[in-house]
């Protein structure tokens, strides 16, 4: 199954729902997708994963580059909720608990607010990307993960050294 990822949108607050497995494919959409809605002005985002079977670790630093390009700016929030129990696993492995909230679906399921759910305007499949689009995105993501743990360089100082 190809991932998708979903878009709604309420008074500046962004939902974004992923569907499928959050990894590599979906980062790129997902990295633009948070820039066009920031330069609009949106700060305060939620991602869904209640429908995401698996991530990988370029999704995952995905998520970290987002929320250290919000601290960084000081103005907004990311929050990542609905994740299954590995998932959440995965995501505390790399420390990214520290950076951004993370909710587990066993915490109770979190809905759109009800003039949300119906104005899932945007369902973007990731299209075919540059293979240097996605030789950036990995190694940005990578990148993240270090950046926010220094624990998680060993993990992925071959996968940099490759992508260099």
């Amino acid at each position: 199954m190809t991932p998708m990822v979903c878009i709604a949108s309420a008074d500046r607050n962004i939902w974004i729902k992923v569907v499928g497995r959050g990894n590599f494919q979906c980062s790129p959409c997902l990295k633009n997708l948070v820039q066009e809605q920031s330069a609009q002005g949106s700060h305060e985002y939620t991602i869904d994963l209640a429908e995401c079977e698996q991530l990988d670790s370029t999704f995952m630093g995905t998520l970290t580059g987002i929320a250290q390009r919000l601290k960084k700016k000081k103005e907004g929030s990311l929050r990542v909720i609905n994740v299954s129990e590995s998932n959440q696993q995965l995501m505390k492995n790399l420390g990214l608990d520290q950076l951004f909230l993370i909710r587990s679906i066993t915490e109770g399921r979190e809905l759109p607010p009800v003039a949300t759910q119906e104005k899932f305007s945007q369902v973007v499949e990731p299209s075919c990307a540059s293979k240097k689009t996605f030789e950036e995105t990995v190694r940005s993501a990578h990148e993240a993960l270090v950046i926010a743990n220094k624990e998680n360089a060993p993990k992925f100082e071959n996968l940099l050294e490759i992508i260099k």
